[in-house]
């Protein structure tokens, strides 16, 4: 799905009362969709949490994800995460 459609439903779900964070590769598409939340990270396209079976990796994108997603304290937030696509567990 791209960025946009990303965003767009992303801000529809906020509108209705249900907190979400948008995981994307480049930070000047986010910023231009403008999410409510957003985080970047560096991996491969499709793959967002990180190399298959990397599952040390996946949990590490997915616990900064939601403590962005509890923490933020202002609209349209975007992290990036210091992690790469070869990261190992």
């Amino acid at each position: 799905m791209c960025n946009q459609s990303v965003g767009l439903i992303a801000r529809a779900i906020e509108a209705r009362g249900i907190a979400t964070v948008t995981l994307g590769k480049i930070r000047e598409l986010l910023e231009q969709v403008k999410p409510p939340r957003g985080v970047v990270v560096k991996a491969k396209f499709g793959a967002p949490l990180g190399a298959p079976l990397n599952r040390g990796l996946h949990e590490k994108v997915v616990m900064d994800s939601l403590n962005l997603l509890v923490n933020a304290t202002e609209p349209g937030t975007i992290i990036e995460l210091p992690y790469g696509w070869d990261e190992a567990e």
